[in-house]
């Protein structure tokens, strides 16, 4: 077959277009990205916050891959020890220090070193980029999580309460006080001082820390090698806030309930009092969702306050959660990895793009320096709350500690606890299951000191 010279040379001219294309699609580099379910729909989401890293970065995409937090860790660990997993990956703060320990992750020191130093995150959530036993910073701050109080404002309107004098565990108990004696009605329902959930949430743990935290008490000692759990000053607050239900401002029908069924119930008008997630201000503003739902109330206003957990006068100190990001020892891309962690963590631009995404906290300190957070008197609260917050120590033996046995004691009492409804309270019971717990606690640290001395 002869071609004319015309149509011979637009042939050649399209091969080498397509051998150009070609050419410059392999070059783009491709980083994958591990996360957890952060947002209600977190891959969407997520690619939403990457629009400008790819305007910023032409020649790198991001592939998005959500895990799910039931099976996430055990598919971390294999792709580590396959070497066959993401370039970038969300790292749960207490799951920093075991995925340090395996070698998951990449070490970054240099990295804090060229951009700053790492004063520029929240103090607590500083305390999980190295982890204790680690020589290396392995991983960066991304997002907080904390446990502001929300109450009815209706409510305090009307016995005439001013939300800024609820700043102690004495006050607040002396609120919730009248909150129970004037049985309070409105719109035929009986509002309830206060309620959190129990038995049957993952949540149990988080609920309880920051009246621990408070009371000057710790769920280990100071070095870390020993359980702190019966400690005097931590036995304070583990007691106080069981108290709640003991003094009836915590109804015993809570402790079968759920953190989404405790939420419900505010959002339905039956509770002065919860402590829940920043998320919820998200959901309580958005108020087209009372107004579309009949069974709630139309105008239902609320505000925050700091938790009370403090003694009067005392400085209180509150659980501080969230997830950090690490690059994985096994990329290939590692100045495309790097450059990723950068934009999702060190610019306040995006940090608060994904705050308002999330309704979780910045890391990045200066973002609350955003009239959003500045100039707003329920999310100013939240600032307060991160700035004296407590990050859970920073050993890969957390994650035993907290699941197997602060989780399972503190269910365990609270079943004790719901079945002693109407009858003396089972003060010793309590007492046996928090003094398992902390030769449980002294058990695992053991074996993990002895792991690391003959290693």
């Amino acid at each position: 077959m002869k071609f004319s010279a015309p149509l011979l040379f637009l042939l050649l001219l399209s091969l080498l277009l397509f051998g150009s294309c070609k050419e410059e699609a392999s070059s783009e580099k491709i980083i994958h990205l591990w996360i957890f379910n952060n947002s209600p729909s977190p891959l969407e989401d997520m690619n939403k916050i990457l629009k400008g890293f790819h305007v910023e970065n032409p020649g790198i995409k991001v592939e998005v891959t959500v895990l799910d937090w039931g099976n996430g860790f055990p598919k971390i660990v294999l792709a580590a020890a396959t070497r066959k997993g993401p370039d970038v990956i969300q790292v749960p703060s207490t799951w920093a220090a075991s995925l340090t320990d395996i070698g998951a992750l990449m070490p970054l020191d240099s990295i804090t070193d060229i951009w700053g130093s790492p004063d520029q995150f929240i103090k607590g959530a500083r305390e999980t980029m190295k982890p204790r036993h680690s020589k290396h910073v392995t991983s960066l701050p991304w997002f907080l999580d904390v446990r502001p109080f929300y109450y009815r404002k209706d409510v305090l309107d009307s016995l005439k309460i001013d939300p800024n004098t609820i700043t102690s565990r004495e006050s607040f108990t002396d609120v919730l006080q009248r909150v129970k004696r004037a049985r309070i009605s409105i719109n035929g329902k009986l509002i309830n001082p206060m309620a959190y959930p129990a038995k049957n949430d993952w949540n149990i743990v988080h609920n309880l820390s920051s009246w621990v935290f408070s009371a000057g008490g710790s769920y280990l000692s100071e070095d870390l090698a020993r359980s702190n759990l019966l400690d005097q000053r931590t036995l304070d607050g583990i007691h106080f806030y069981f108290d709640f239900v003991k003094n009836g401002f915590n109804d015993y029908s809570n402790l079968d309930k759920t953190t989404a069924g405790v939420s419900s119930d505010f959002d339905q008008g039956r509770t002065a009092f919860i402590g829940e997630t920043t998320s919820k201000s998200m959901y309580l503003d958005n108020q087209n969702f009372f107004q579309a739902n009949a069974s709630s109330i139309a105008t239902l206003e609320y505000g925050c306050i700091i938790p009370p957990t403090s003694r009067r006068g005392q400085v209180g100190k509150y659980f501080l959660g969230g997830s950090n990001l690490g690059v994985f020892n096994s990329t290939t891309f590692k100045r495309e990895s790097i450059t990723l962690l950068r934009y999702l963590t060190a610019q306040s631009d995006v940090q608060f793009q994904f705050s308002r995404i999330s309704g979780f906290l910045p890391a990045l300190a200066e973002t609350y320096n955003l009239p959003y957070f500045s100039e707003n008197r329920n999310r100013k609260v939240f600032q307060q709350i991160v700035e004296n917050g407590v990050s859970y120590p920073a050993i890969s033996a957390w994650s035993a500690i907290e699941t197997d046995v602060l989780t399972k004691r503190l269910n365990n009492i609270f079943n004790i606890i719901a079945g002693s409804e109407g009858k003396q309270w089972p003060k010793s019971q309590i007492d046996s299951e928090l003094l398992a717990a902390d030769k449980e606690i002294n058990a695992i640290l053991s074996k993990d000191n002895q792991k690391r001395q003959s290693e």
